[in-house]
């Protein structure tokens, strides 16, 4: 919680006194009293436009470098002590933004029309050589957080294609996926594994339609990511993982009459198939409806003289995604938890009253 400051952890270590174990204390940790802020230097530039009081438009490039970013850099085993944070990274983010805004009326008809869009492109500048090859990563010159994995390569159709290419995890069979050996060494293991996709979308992007005739009021708000890759493990994947159910669309698992499957054979307390690899990463980029209201306002002479004004109306929010993410699950789910619980569509009935 403090990595400035040195803490002795009482309880958690035992010792040896006259043969016999005694719960002790001790310095697990190390600390770095050095250690500051992260520092974010941002340049932009960019253009606002407005044009015959009905038309808005405004454009921005940036470029965000942050400097001093947190991290446990190698320290030798011998010390004995977890590694103390230092301030060594670096990440830079660039891109742009861009929004659109007309509004004008016809009459009794009143209406408006914004977007906006933005693109950026992460990228780790500088981690000190540091590689974390787990499912995540921070390599140099790809992404914060890219995933890391093997690069898949289809099935095994056949004993002779299993017994042809480099060892693999487990009892390997036909209908198991098949992993690329990148430095042809005849083996696979996380020597073989690379940056696969990456979770930050590249271009994030919302509309919004508003529209009102004598009374009548409807809203609409779109939101959605493109360019984005979204990975999930255990049950999201695999069937009967865990005890867990079979979703239904992995029935179409492969067989030696269905060669041609989406997923790999059923194989039970067997490896090879559960590795991180680009088989399990999925397309994240979406569109949905987040958001529709409809109402009507009444007239004032319609009204009470005690009444101010009274509204009623309906609204509806994640009524429908437009994905290629794993049917079921939540496009927007953090990485790898399968046991996210998706957006739910909410329906509202309201009456506004004021006095």
């Amino acid at each position: 919680l403090y990595p400035f400051a040195a803490f002795i952890g009482i309880g958690n270590s035992n010792y040896v006194f006259d043969d016999k174990i005694t719960t002790g204390s001790s310095l697990n940790e190390m600390a770095n009293p050095e250690i500051k802020w992260e520092t974010t230097t941002v340049s932009n530039i960019g253009v606002d436009l407005s044009l015959w009081s009905n038309l808005n438009f405004s454009f921005e490039y940036y470029q965000r470098r942050t400097t001093d970013i947190l991290l446990r850099l190698d320290i030798p085993k011998i010390i004995g002590l977890t590694a103390p944070y230092q301030n060594a990274g670096i990440v830079e983010n660039k891109g742009w933004d861009m929004s659109l805004a007309y509004r004008n009326r016809a009459g009794d008809f009143n209406y408006s029309i914004a977007g906006n869009i933005s693109d950026v492109k992460n990228k780790v500048v500088d981690m000190r050589g540091v590689l974390r090859s787990d499912r995540q990563v921070n390599n140099e010159g790809y992404p914060i957080g890219s995933f890391y994995g093997y690069v898949a390569d289809g099935f095994f159709q056949s004993e002779a294609e299993v017994s042809g290419h480099a060892t693999q995890f487990g009892n390997v069979a036909p209908g198991d996926i098949r992993y690329k050996d990148l430095n042809n060494d005849g083996t696979i293991n996380n020597q073989d594994q690379q940056v696969i996709g990456s979770p930050i979308p590249r271009f994030t992007y919302s509309s919004n339609i508003d529209l009102e005739y004598k009374g009548i009021s409807l809203s609409v708000f779109f939101q959605g990511v493109g360019k984005a890759d979204g990975y999930l493990s255990g049950h999201g994947i695999m069937p009967f993982f865990e005890g867990s159910t079979i979703q239904e669309y992995q029935r179409d698992s492969w067989r030696p009459d269905n060669t041609g499957a989406e997923f790999p054979r059923l194989a039970f307390n067997e490896s090879n198939n559960i590795q991180n690899s680009s088989f399990w990463l999925k397309d994240a980029s979406y569109l949905r409806l987040k958001n529709v209201q409809l109402g009507y306002s009444f007239p004032k002479s319609l009204l009470k003289d005690k009444v101010q004004h009274l509204r009623i109306y309906t609204s509806g929010q994640n009524l429908f995604t437009v994905d290629r993410f794993w049917p079921g699950f939540d496009v927007e789910a953090p990485v790898g938890n399968a046991g996210w619980y998706p957006q739910m569509k909410v329906y509202t009935i309201g009456l506004d009253v004021r006095f």
